[in-house]
């Protein structure tokens, strides 16, 4: 984890991304490590219009400034306007500082928690300050589309820079005992809720499984041929991309396998959907050969802990398992077929993904709270 400084004064009610991911990796060190900590939450996203005011403002500056000062706690200002400082046990300064911010702030007295034990509180707090805001209800009759508002559809995806829309989120070796982490490959993802509110306002792709199959190949094209350029293949590097069986054996994915060379084949590692694996058996593993034969490394993209059940990574010859992290998850377990040593746990920017996954094996994780 990169030694970030703490939030300034200056910059209460200015929330950092990077303070969000620098919290959960020192309560995860923290936590394995098994060290004593005192957390002071404070509720401030519900009170945003009223810290706009400069005498509220400066109230708070002064009660947190104590806090600030070398050696006695860090400050962390998160995305919904929630500040978190974290101190060691016995900390004066920050019991001061929650007795005159419970003082201040009536409607919303701060809380003090203790690590490790109440770590997962804490998590939960942070999750909650990372949730989205909800997306808008989209324009009645917008779910369907005919043929030639699809053509139309296709060509505006066609041609669509899609590097605003790229996520790269790093793939992590966390060991249990609290190690180095270690990055072993970058992931590149489309935000496609994004992509399709900025792109195809009122439509929704996700209503109709045909057109977002259709939709998805004409993306994967698409982003095959931004990747194909040669300055972009030289600097894909350990990456891994998500693709559909179709986009395979598309001429785009020709291309890139051309300007990636046997050394950046060898890097990447392609996610096929396990979906398309149950529908079409043949196809997989006539694609996944295909793969393997060039040198790729593959990982299975499965949507839930039933759909991984059904699949056996050997006998499909993946090196691992995408797999999000789920309440049902963690509910059901890893299934019997499935080795925790091969299974990626995405989405573990919720609280306790990390958690509940050292506890079944699992020492691969991806989420937004990560970063190498």
């Amino acid at each position: 984890m990169s030694a970030l400084g703490p939030a300034t004064p200056e910059a209460v009610g200015l929330p950092r991304a990077e303070d969000a991911a620098a919290l959960a990796a020192l309560v995860r060190e923290t936590v394995a490590a098994g060290l004593e900590r005192e957390a002071l939450h404070l509720r401030l996203g519900p009170l945003a219009p009223w810290l706009r005011r400069a005498h509220h403002h400066r109230l708070l500056r002064e009660a947190l400034a104590p806090l600030e000062r070398p050696h006695r706690a860090r400050v962390f200002a998160l995305p919904n306007g929630d500040l978190v400082a974290l101190a060691p046990p016995g900390n004066a300064h920050l019991r001061a500082a929650a007795e005159t911010l419970g003082a201040l702030l009536p409607e919303a007295p701060p809380a003090l928690l203790r690590l490790p034990r109440q770590a997962a509180a804490l998590l939960a707090a942070l999750e909650a300050a990372l949730a989205p805001a909800p997306a808008p209800e989209p324009p009645a009759g917008g779910a369907g589309a005919g043929a030639a508002d699809l053509a139309a559809l296709e060509r505006t995806l066609g041609t669509a820079s899609l590097a605003a829309f790229l996520r790269c989120r790093p793939v992590l070796h966390l060991p249990p005992e609290g190690g180095v982490s270690e990055p072993r490959w970058t992931e590149w993802r489309l935000a496609l809720p994004e992509l399709w509110a900025a792109l195809l306002p009122g439509l929704d792709p996700a209503a109709s499984p045909g057109l977002a199959r259709r939709l998805r190949g004409v993306l994967d094209r698409r982003l095959l041929a931004e990747l194909a350029r040669p300055e972009e293949a030289r600097r894909l590097g350990a990456a891994g991309l998500s693709l559909g069986l179709a986009a395979i054996a598309s001429p785009e994915f020709r291309r890139l396998d051309a300007a990636l060379g046997r050394e950046g084949r060898a890097a990447l590692r392609l996610g096929l959907p396990a979906a398309e694996a149950l529908a079409d058996p043949e196809g997989f593993l006539a694609a996944a050969a295909l793969c393997r034969g060039r040198g790729y490394r593959l990982v299975l993209e499965a949507e839930g802990p039933a759909v991984a059940a059904l699949l056996a990574p050997e006998r499909l010859g993946v090196e691992a398992v995408r797999l999000p992290f789920s309440p049902a998850l963690a509910a059901a377990g890893l299934p019997p077929s499935l080795p925790p040593g091969r299974v990626v746990l995405a989405g573990v920017d919720r609280a306790g993904g990390i958690g509940w996954g050292w506890e079944a094996g699992i020492t691969l994780f991806e989420g937004r709270l990560l970063r190498g």
